[in-house]
């Protein structure tokens, strides 16, 4: 069986750091989705997206991104939360590579 070549869609996605004043309900309401970026041998970073940029890139098959911003380099989106009522995001999980 032949294997498929699979091309990996890479979108822009800007960060910022995260606002720690306010909770994740009142970022959400300013139109920020909270982003935890994680990875191999770096601790954790709280960080933030535009709910919008966010869920666009994602509807048009992003899972993986160039992040620019606050942080710069490639993640790969490891998972989503999202509202069960809404369908609107809750909060995102990168995964640096």
């Amino acid at each position: 069986m032949a294997k498929q070549s699979e091309t990996v869609r890479q979108s822009d996605l800007k960060v910022s750091e995260r606002d720690t004043t306010l909770n994740p309900r009142q970022l959400r309401a300013a139109g920020f989705i909270p982003v935890t970026l994680y990875g191999k041998n770096q601790q954790s970073m709280q960080i933030q997206a535009k709910t919008h940029e966010l869920t666009q890139l994602i509807m048009h098959g992003s899972q993986h991104f160039v992040l620019s911003g606050f942080v710069s380099g490639k993640a790969q989106l490891r998972q989503l939360q999202v509202d069960p009522v809404s369908q609107q995001p809750i909060s995102a999980q990168l995964l640096s590579v």
